[in-house]
């Protein structure tokens, strides 16, 4: 049931997608005087929103990529908010946990591995996977790290980050770093890459969701990529994405997709005991996110294009994958009580309140393909 709130902000996208401007103002200034921010939990939730609708009527140059801007804004980096995240929201972190779990399952058994990480950031993931497996005596003997990240900076951080935790635990590690957007990557890194040591995993935890549009009527680029991953012969592939669609979806429709989406995920930061200025880190984290989904004009610049786990199995088995069975044995320690885990074929669904927010599946390559 929609509320007062609600139909304010679909009115002002109205608006807003219409040219009515003046018309879209006045109904955003209606929608911030039922707001209080400082007060009520909720109303900051349309404040969010209503930023973004505000960014958008600013046209081309009002919204800004979510990675570049701090640049502008003067606030913490994107990837530094996304700590906070990390450490603080269960829904990041169970999907942490299930998806360590399943990259564990994959290099578990083997004297030597390669982990190819899309998306590596920091490193923080793999410090979290090396500790887990070095605690189930479960530690390769030796394994190379390939990460790949458009920003240099984050992968010195995780070489600096995924080195020391191997010699604390006992590891052989070789780190190579790829700064580069991974549609990026030419031929030759492509070839090299098969070259690297057996068995290879493949992880992508919140960053194919990035991968930029082609031009029209050529082969998506996420289909590029997932064809291309797959030509490596890895023996699993893990990916963590939202299970929202903000890729296709017309702009309203993107709107309430994302509505219904962020509501959700505020409504369980805000049930957590989570100190105020951590609290308002997180929101801005997403903030920024919404502004790139909602406020963002030029859809050619627009960078977080999420897809349903439906969409993305469609995508896996189009390149030649097909689920990893058991999903429903995948039951990671420590998964806060707020969020349920729910097991479906190559998924395991992160969810609040009877909604999945957060997909991890898990692909094997395809019996003869």
């Amino acid at each position: 049931m929609r509320t007062p709130k609600d139909e304010l902000l679909l009115q002002a996208m109205d608006h807003a997608l219409s040219a009515r401007a003046m018309e879209a103002v006045e109904t955003l200034a209606a929608l911030y005087r039922l707001l209080d921010v400082e007060r009520v939990p909720e109303d900051e939730n349309y404040g969010v929103f209503a930023t973004a609708l505000t960014r958008r009527l600013e046209g081309a140059a009002g919204a800004l990529h979510p990675y570049r801007a701090s640049e502008v804004d003067g606030g913490a980096r994107q990837i530094d908010l996304f700590r906070q995240l990390m450490k603080h929201l269960p829904l990041a972190s169970a999907a942490d946990a299930v998806a360590n779990t399943l990259l564990a399952g994959f290099l578990r058994g083997h004297d030597e591995a390669t982990l190819l990480d899309v998306g590596i950031g920091q490193g923080r993931q793999e410090c979290n996977l090396l500790r887990a497996l070095a605690k189930a005596g479960a530690l390769p003997r030796h394994l190379a790290v390939v990460g790949v990240d458009p920003s240099g900076a984050s992968l010195r951080e995780a070489q600096g980050a995924v080195t020391a935790v191997a010699e604390e635990v006992g590891l052989s590690l070789e780190f190579a770093g790829l700064e580069s957007p991974v549609e990026d990557l030419d031929a030759a890194v492509w070839s090299a890459l098969r070259g690297v040591r057996r068995p290879l995993v493949v992880n992508a935890a919140f960053a194919l969701h990035h991968v930029v549009d082609g031009p029209a009527g050529a082969r998506e680029p996420r289909d590029t990529v997932l064809g291309r991953l797959a030509s490596l012969g890895p023996v699993g592939v893990v990916l963590c994405e939202p299970n929202v669609d903000h890729h296709r979806a017309p702009a309203r429709e993107r709107l309430a997709n994302a509505w219904q989406h962020f509501s959700r995920v505020f409504q369980l930061l805000d049930t957590l005991e989570v100190p105020k200025e951590e609290r308002r880190a997180i929101k801005r984290f997403f903030g920024r996110e919404v502004d790139d989904i909602v406020g963002m004009v030029n859809e050619s610049e627009r960078c977080e294009r999420h897809e349903t786990a439906l969409v993305w199995w469609e995508r896996l088995r189009k390149a030649g994958f097909m689920p990893r069975r058991g999903m429903d044995a995948v039951c990671p320690p420590g998964v806060h009580p707020a969020v349920a885990l729910r097991a479906e074929e190559g998924t395991v669904g992160i969810a609040f309140r009877d909604e999945v927010l957060v997909a991890v599946l898990a692909a094997v390559p395809r019996e003869g393909a």
